[in-house]
């Protein structure tokens, strides 16, 4: 009868960063986020975050959720779910609630699962 809401790979965004960018420095947002270019710092946001399969970020990772095509040198953390298609190579530790991986991509770290209890307690304090 109620179904979650399916997480939206066509969504608008509210920040790009292109792919002859490159960015210095930490970013926070609260909506939607896509990096096909290069960043350097870490990664704040509160709402879905999409890294284009030339991106590269080197840094720590936090959203809700995120599609993951390009590459990851840092920590990584969603709330929702995690995709990693099959060009994406993620170096470093995930924590999650979900995990999905395409054939073809590479995880090297450790993977924590986070569950719905632990979510809820956390957005409470």
């Amino acid at each position: 009868m109620f179904k979650k809401k399916a997480f939206d790979a066509s969504a608008t965004f509210d920040t790009l960063i292109g792919v002859n960018s490159i960015f210095e420095g930490n970013l926070q947002s609260e909506g939607t986020v896509r990096v096909d270019g290069t960043l350097k710092g870490d990664l704040k946001i509160n709402g879905d975050l999409f890294i284009g399969d030339k991106a590269v970020v080197k840094g720590n990772v936090y959203a809700k959720n995120i599609i993951l095509s390009g590459m990851v040198e840092g920590n990584l953390q969603a709330d929702g779910t995690l995709k990693l298609l099959s060009s994406a190579k993620m170096i470093g530790d995930i924590i999650v609630h979900s995990f999905v991986a395409d054939e073809g991509g590479m995880f090297n770290g450790k993977c924590s699962m986070k569950e719905a209890s632990e979510q809820k307690n956390a957005k409470n304090t």
